[in-house]
């Protein structure tokens, strides 16, 4: 599949070194077998000691202090081009091979969401971490009433234009942003579906991280989600 209309890759970052740049070629690698009218935006999210890019053409912008996923993604769609935005996490857990699905199924859906439990995902990962996983994502059901098996794996792709119309109004700056990501989604009535990912290392997703979350979730917004 080759794809015409430019792409955006927003990469939020914190903290990963220098291995930052084996997973930009790998991005740069996986994106280039569609297309040559792409960025790559990476957002260091206000690393003590942040790491020298070593590709070029990558557009770098750093926050001065540490301010959570959520503003970094911010950031990183303010400077977007593309009419598709990728956004991954730049610490190489996913595969981006799967850019090129992610972006076909785009041509029917507004938002695909990369899911560890969509049964065609390669993941494996300890018992407890597991439970952690899918623990978390079964009380976001209940609180939200979001139909999706997976929330916070770092993987998802959206049209821009209703990436943008969510960021207008997303009030989450920490890691629970997966989360208003797609309740926004459902408030504004866009098309969303999950899709396979192909996890290379164990995630860091562990039990403190997903009672983090819940107490984030829980704790509510600063201000009301609104629809458009």
């Amino acid at each position: 599949m080759q794809v015409s209309e430019r792409i955006s890759i927003i990469m939020p970052e914190y903290n990963v070194g220098k291995e930052v740049n084996t997973v930009l070629r790998d991005v740069k690698r996986a994106v280039e077998r569609i297309t040559r009218n792409y960025e790559i935006i990476l957002v260091d999210d206000g690393s003590p000691d942040p790491p020298e890019i070593e590709l070029d053409g990558v557009k770098v912008i750093r926050h001065e202090a540490n301010m959570g996923k959520g503003e970094a993604i911010k950031t990183g769609v303010k400077y977007a081009t593309g009419k598709y935005a990728v956004i991954m996490d730049a610490d190489g857990d996913v595969d981006p091979a799967g850019i090129e699905l992610y972006l076909r199924a785009l041509r029917k859906c507004d938002l695909i969401v990369g899911s560890k439990r969509h049964p065609s995902s390669i993941y494996q990962a300890p018992l407890m971490r597991k439970v952690a996983s899918i623990g978390f994502n079964m009380i976001v059901r209940l609180l939200t009433g979001i139909r999706v098996g997976d929330t916070q794996t770092g993987f998802k792709a959206f049209k821009t234009e209703q990436l943008r119309r969510i960021m207008r109004a997303a009030v989450v700056k920490r890691y629970t942003w997966d989360v208003e990501v797609l309740l926004m989604a459902k408030i504004l009535g866009l098309r969303v579906a999950e899709a396979p990912v192909v996890i290379r290392q164990n995630s860091r997703f562990s039990l403190r991280m997903a009672l983090s979350m819940l107490i984030e979730l829980l704790k509510g917004y600063e201000g009301e989600p609104k629809r458009e």
